[in-house]
């Protein structure tokens, strides 16, 4: 996801200023994007509301300056639809995150898009798994390469492989799990909005 799409979404949770955008990436946004100054910040919010993205009251705040509370348009909205609705690709490295981005700030927007991302993750690290989980990872350095024993690196690369191998299945177990959870609420969901009015 782009720096301004996060941006959006977080404004469409609710209006915020600059300075709330700021304390959120500072804290739980750490973990979606490397961290953001204020002037970024400010210059993607310029950028938005140049887009019609945005607008913004000024809100009066006692003992403290006057804020720009920024507000989300129709134009916003749909461009975030958009979003929401583009082809996810999962990158190399499982640890990036978009997935997480797209996950915690798009799917709010449009639940029923949740299901095609999480399937779409499940399959790339399953045939990730498939492909790399039993490659040769024999240590076969040219002599005098190494200042250390070719057995103990070897070790070293195993013990690797172990670890990261478990995180894999942890994750792809996970996001089994979400789908299940997220298909029951969303049929659940249907089901109330199918069910007739009763008096």
């Amino acid at each position: 996801m782009k720096f301004e799409e996060i941006l959006l979404a977080l404004i469409a949770r609710a209006p915020c200023s600059g300075y709330d955008l700021g304390r959120w990436l500072a804290t739980e946004g750490q973990f979606l994007r490397a961290n953001a100054d204020q002037s970024q910040i400010y210059k993607t919010l310029n950028r938005l509301l140049k887009n019609g993205h945005i607008e913004f009251t000024v809100e009066e705040r006692e003992g403290a300056p006057d804020a720009k509370v920024y507000r989300l348009t129709s134009s916003g909205a749909e461009h975030l639809t958009r979003v929401t609705e583009s082809q996810y690709v999962p990158p190399a490295r499982w640890q990036e995150p978009d997935f997480t981005a797209r996950l915690t700030c798009l799917v709010p927007l449009n639940p029923p898009t949740v299901l095609s991302l999480i399937e779409t993750e499940v399959a790339f690290r399953k045939d990730q798994i498939r492909r790399f989980r039993n490659r040769d990872r024999a240590v076969r350095p040219e002599p005098g390469r190494f200042t250390i024993d070719v057995e103990f690196m070897t070790e070293l690369l195993n013990s690797t492989h172990t670890f990261n191998a478990a995180e894999a299945d942890t994750w792809v177990a996970w996001l089994e799990a979400q789908h299940r959870k997220w298909t029951e609420y969303l049929d659940e969901k249907a089901g109330h909005s199918a069910a007739p009015a009763t008096e």
